[in-house]
């Protein structure tokens, strides 16, 4: 595909500038907005030139875009999913749903029909990485941070894209620890409107180890993995790997162009909308999203009780 993509937009009042930093990467045109508020959705739709769509489930039904992008937040409800799966075209997400999650383990997909993007496994520096991991031998123990901006993401969806990378990495942890800090405290069987911080130390078979952060008031975008084991350390972000051997040597297999790299959530987004579209990100299989939701809702059951929780409890009972 040669010519920008034409993308739906459904955003929230304040996501301006991110909807901006998309469509200056030249990847994307902004074919029609849409906002949970009206008045956001008439101001954006005044802002950019572009028709307002009103309504998400009527345009998602007529399908007059290459690819819709849902970045509002707590807008993804059982109907929305509903809507979604009948759409003729690709909608990506870069939102959770607002159910909880036992309910959303409950649906055939897992109450994601939508891609979620920008997901940091589908990223240039971690497509690198997992070709590494042959060689770098046993995986001992990994870090993830994710920080962002209000503007930009909430923490819910950051610890779902750092979960999603620690099981590609380790797998299901024999145990979840978690505490949430912030404004505003966690509610019990609500995961709408979290906003704040998280912290997850997880522990897993075979003496490993993962700890994650993940915030939505770190201002900018910002995503970075450790990986310590047997083969030294990489570190990951979005756009290269780095590693380094037990002996201090270094090795830089793909060392990224500055042209090619890509600097905070909007432009990531528009790149990975683009790789949907194009058939270049496979999407993720129904179990692999299953077992991501449930290390996500054993961590915030943790921050509820103070206690640390079995994720396999919810795996297995759910996911068999």
């Amino acid at each position: 595909m040669s010519e920008p993509a034409r993308v739906l937009i459904w955003a929230d009042r304040h996501q301006e500038s991110l909807i901006e930093r998309s469509l200056d990467t030249g990847l994307i045109t902004m074919h029609a907005v849409g906002s949970p508020d009206d008045h956001a959705g008439r101001d954006l739709s005044d802002r950019f030139s572009v028709k307002q769509a009103a309504d998400l489930r009527a345009a998602l039904a007529e399908g007059d875009f290459d690819i819709a992008w849902i970045t509002a937040r707590d807008v993804i409800d059982h109907s929305l999913r509903e809507t979604i799966r009948s759409c003729s075209r690709p909608v990506a997400t870069s939102t959770l749903p607002t159910d909880p999650v036992l309910d959303l383990l409950s649906e055939a997909d897992h109450g994601m029909p939508a891609r979620f993007v920008p997901r940091m496994r589908q990223s240039l520096g971690c497509i690198s990485a997992m070709q590494l991991l042959e060689d770098f031998g046993h995986i001992e123990c990994v870090h993830v941070s994710m920080t962002a901006g209000q503007q930009q993401t909430a923490p819910w969806s950051l610890l779902y894209d750092a979960m999603d990378m620690v099981q590609a990495l380790l797998g299901i942890p024999d145990e979840v620890f978690a505490a949430h800090a912030g404004a505003h405290s966690l509610q019990p069987d609500v995961v709408a409107g979290i906003t704040g911080h998280f912290s997850v130390a997880l522990r897993f078979p075979g003496q490993a180890t993962a700890s994650i952060v993940c915030s939505d008031g770190g201002g900018n975008w910002d995503r970075r993995v450790l990986v310590l084991g047997s083969g030294g350390r990489l570190i990951i972000d979005d756009h290269r790997v780095e590693w380094t051997m037990p002996d201090g040597q270094r090795s830089d297999p793909d060392a990224t162009s500055e042209s090619l790299i890509v600097h905070g959530a909007g432009q990531l987004a528009a790149h990975h909308l683009r790789r949907v579209l194009e058939g270049v990100e496979e999407a993720e299989a129904p179990e692999t999203i299953g077992r991501v939701l449930a290390l996500c809702e054993s961590a915030r059951v943790s921050c509820l009780t103070g206690q640390a929780e079995v994720p396999a409890q919810i795996v297995g009972s759910i996911l068999g």
